[in-house]
């Protein structure tokens, strides 16, 4: 008697992500970007994101702890803007901060505990660049990912 053919159980096909906006005034302390972070991560998630949420989330702790810790450093009362717009494709991060000093990947040294953090965006992001804001004084610095996992990874 031949084998009866056996239903194997089929993988479900990752639903596309879904479009959305994001947008935060976040204070001018580190205090506030872990939960400004959190909160982008979930908003991931429930985008259909989460196979990127982590390297974004981390990318987006980056660019905020250097609008706080530089882009602040002579405005202590900000503002820092943070908007991501994410059209299903591609998904875009930018955070403003009143500082014209322009940000640059450098080399940390050993021990040193900070100076990494542009180095991590230049890692995670497919791009990332520093532009004038629409109104006047300060920056935007901004990266980009795509939405589709990388290869080799599955979406969640």
């Amino acid at each position: 008697m031949a084998d009866s053919p056996r239903l194997v159980a089929a993988k479900p096909l990752a639903a596309e992500p879904r479009p959305f906006a994001f947008a935060a005034d976040l204070p001018v302390k580190r205090e506030a970007i872990g939960p400004v972070r959190h909160d982008l991560e979930k908003q991931l998630h429930q985008a259909g994101l989460g196979h990127i949420a982590d390297d974004f989330g981390l990318s987006a702790q980056e660019l905020m702890a250097n609008a706080v810790v530089h882009g602040c450093r002579n405005f202590p009362k900000g503002p820092i803007t943070v908007a991501v717009i994410c059209d299903g494709h591609r998904i875009r991060l930018s955070v403003e901060d009143p500082s014209d000093a322009q940000p640059h990947v450098r080399d940390a040294l050993g021990e040193e505990t900070g100076g990494r953090g542009l180095l991590i965006v230049a890692i995670f992001a497919d791009c990332w660049g520093v532009r004038p804001p629409s109104g006047g004084a300060g920056k935007t610095v901004w990266m980009e990912m795509a939405c589709t996992p990388p290869a080799g990874r599955e979406a969640a």
